[in-house]
């Protein structure tokens, strides 16, 4: 455990009298702690949950409840979350004492299985209470009852492999010779990456549905993403679930599951690793003569271009194409200025229930870019950024960087020149910003599912997201096919703007930072594998031989009950809910939105915590990346259209490598085949069915609700 601090919640004497009459009364008995908290919850989670975050009909629900009330349920909802989730809660002189929770080896008398266990039991608490929710019991129960597809019934569970009869096959195949069981098991094992596509009439039946189940793919995806540890929960941003099936055996069997989401806009190991994180790092690849100076430059200038170009100005009256290529001070005063005007006003409009915040629809087809850019929310952005950019070029004219590349880069960055570094950092930050939309993926779903698992089926599957097929993939779903234009770049022009889908760097994390992982020696050379196009390799990233590993800040323990108090606290008491989740509006809206609250529902300037104490789950987690191209700081700076010119290795070829790499040795383990046989659909069926929470229900009809096929 960390140092305990003080946290004192801003509530009346007698709602803190009981708070605190609830651990004296249950000292040393956590169970009956958590059972009292919960009984003390009054505000049905349906009150709470709405999606009207600005209607009439919302601060109504608001106004049911008085101040005191939601700020003491919100509180006994948060402190069952953390106590869940392994932090020390004490009663302390004028609140409470707290203490996060630690997973350091060096600190602790636990072994290494013991610290894993606790990790896996905070991520399981509500991943535990969403499986068990009657709405997903229902999705489960239709998934798995068995449906008419020509003369057989299936359903999901037909897609899962048979652990038996894998392993008698493996162990039929042992006394062969190494390459004669390669042979063979490159014939008994051929993944195939399916894309779940969203459900649009653009797309064929064939690809929103399982031939074999007639199951929608993307439910399919859902079943086998409940079998992970952690909660399924929603993504911003682009969002590509996936499929790897087996080809080569009956029904073809679900391998493992993946998804690709929008990279996060602040990822310090993986810009460290690229060496784009600011001017410094940029100027260590300068010197090193890794990158020239004029190309350096020539990039600077170029994304400063198109930035500036990519904002709608006509109606900022002040502004002109001569102020747009020579700026000055004056005109970047007068965009700072707009920006507080169009802020001021954004507020005004969150708390006026009859002004519409945003145009913005669920289909993007019938989007008003020009009327969304002239909201108060999208002024605001487009004031800020073009002054930010404006200045930027200023500095950049004054040094004369376009004429004297090497001699305007050095007056930038000497010190007579105040925040020159900055004006780099700054336009390196865009171009890094646009990389992230076009060619920058995080894999923040990957595994192998029962019984594919035990035959380390995992790394298989992270391997396959560097193949050439899941990069066609990923252009078709985003710019072939099925694309869509980018919402705030859009609103920010005015118009529809496209991005490219040309995938360059993947990253990810582990599941834990204190043991072994399944992106651990990924690592397929050409040389080794001739059959490979090019190398595939995930590594760790280190930064002067430490693993940078993530910070242990987040917001996962913190359960929807709570985030739902707190957003009807935050109505309450500010009129407003300040953040409410729309495009546009900024990175990590959970995140914002939850210290937005406790803000509001602890005293953190008087006392020795901070909101930090309540994010900190202290799991830190190891960060991999895999670059799909070579010299990725070159191509990602110049930011080229370039997609053909890059051909991967394919999925057949790094399955071929995975067989000789892992499985080889991995099926001679008398352990691997005994597992094996006691894995099969009935092992994920038992995990996740829960019939008596569906018998439970008193509604009846709900149960009859799937009717047999």
């Amino acid at each position: 455990m960390s140092k305990l601090k003080s946290l004192v919640p801003l509530l009346s004497p007698q709602y803190l009298r009981i708070l605190k009459r609830v651990f004296l009364d249950h000292q040393n008995d956590q169970g009956r702690i958590l059972e009292e908290l919960a009984n003390l919850i009054s505000i049905p989670e349906e009150a709470s949950n709405q999606n009207v975050d600005f209607s009439q009909e919302y601060k109504k629900i608001a106004s049911t409840y008085d101040l005191d009330q939601i700020s003491f349920e919100t509180c006994c909802s948060l402190f069952i979350d953390l106590i869940k989730a392994g932090w020390k809660l004490d009663i302390g002189m004028k609140g409470f004492q707290i203490a996060t929770p630690s997973y350091d080896m060096k600190k602790s008398e636990e072994s290494l299985d013991e610290i894993k266990s606790r990790m896996r039991d905070v991520q399981l608490v509500n991943r535990d209470k969403q499986i068990k929710e009657f709405e997903t019991q229902r999705f489960i129960e239709r998934m798995q009852r068995p449906k008419k597809i020509g003369n057989e019934r299936k359903s999901v569970l037909d897609l899962i492999d048979d652990g038996r009869e894998l392993s008698e096959y493996f162990s039929d195949i042992q006394s062969l010779s190494d390459e004669k069981i390669c042979s063979l098991l490159e014939k008994f094992i051929k993944p195939e990456i399916v894309i779940c596509y969203p459900e649009d009439p653009y797309y064929q039946d064939e690809e929103h549905y399982c031939p074999y189940t007639g199951l929608k793919l993307k439910d399919i995806w859902r079943y086998f993403r409940l079998t992970w540890s952690s909660e399924n929960k929603s993504v911003p941003g682009k969002s590509l679930p996936i499929l790897i099936r087996n080809a080569a055996r009956p029904n073809k069997p679900i391998m493992g599951i993946a998804q690709l989401r929008s990279a996060a806009l602040a990822d310090t190991a993986r810009d460290t690793m690229i060496g784009w994180v600011n001017e410094e790092e940029l100027r260590k690849k300068i010197y090193s003569k890794e990158l020239n100076i004029e190309f350096v430059v020539d990039c600077l200038l170029s994304s400063l271009d198109e930035e500036i170009n990519a904002i709608k100005v006509d109606d900022f009256d002040f502004i002109s194409k001569n102020v747009l290529k020579t700026p000055d001070q004056k005109t970047i005063d007068l965009l700072n200025s707009k920006y507080e005007e169009e802020k001021i006003r954004r507020e005004e409009h969150l708390s006026d229930d009859n002004i519409k915040l945003t145009r913005i629809s669920k289909g993007f087809e019938d989007i008003d870019f020009q009327s969304e850019s002239e909201l108060p929310l999208f002024r605001k952005k487009r004031a800020s950024k073009l002054a930010k950019l404006l200045e930027a070029r200023k500095y950049f004219n004054e040094a004369n960087l376009a004429k004297e590349p090497a001699m305007g880069y050095a007056k930038l960055i000497h010190p007579s020149t105040k925040n020159g570094k900055e004006m780099i950092s700054r336009v390196l930050r865009e171009i890094r910003t646009t990389a992230l939309a076009e060619n920058i993926m995080d894999v923040n779903v990957c595994g192998a599912i029962t019984p594919y698992n035990e035959i380390l089926g995992g790394k298989l599957v992270a391997s396959l997201m560097a193949s050439q097929e899941m990069r066609e993939s990923f252009r078709e779903r985003y710019h072939s096919k099925y694309k869509t234009p980018s919402i705030i770049a859009s609103s920010n022009k005015g118009k529809p703007v496209y991005r490219d889908a040309n995938l360059l760097c993947l990253t990810t994390t582990s599941l834990y930072g204190v043991a072994s992982s399944q992106y651990n020696r990924i690592k397929f050379l050409k040389q080794n594998y001739p059959k490979l196009e090019q190398d595939v390799i995930w590594q760790e990233v280190f930064k002067n031989d430490q693993s940078l590993k993530t910070k242990g800040l987040g917001v996962y323990h913190i359960s929807d009950q709570t985030i739902n108090l707190i957003k009807l606290l935050t109505q309450k008491k500010k009129g407003r809910v300040e953040v409410n989740s729309k495009f546009g509006e900024g990175t990590s809206p959970k995140l914002r939105k939850i210290s937005f609250g406790l803000n509001l529902l602890f005293d953190f300037v008087n006392h020795k915590s901070s909101i930090e104490d309540i994010l900190s789950h202290s799991i830190q987690r190891k960060n991999y990346i895999c670059f799909l191209i070579k010299d990725p700081i070159k191509v990602l700076l110049k930011r080229k259209k370039n997609y053909t010119g890059i051909k991967l290795s394919s999925a057949k070829a790094i399955s071929n490598a995975w067989i000789k790499r892992w499985l080889l040795n991995r099926i001679k383990r008398k352990d691997t085949i005994e597992k094996l046989k006691n894995l099969n659909a009935e092992t994920i069926r038992k995990n996740l069915f829960f019939p008596e929470i569906i018998a439970d229900k008193r509604d009846t009809n709900q149960i009859l609700m799937f009717p047999e096929n």
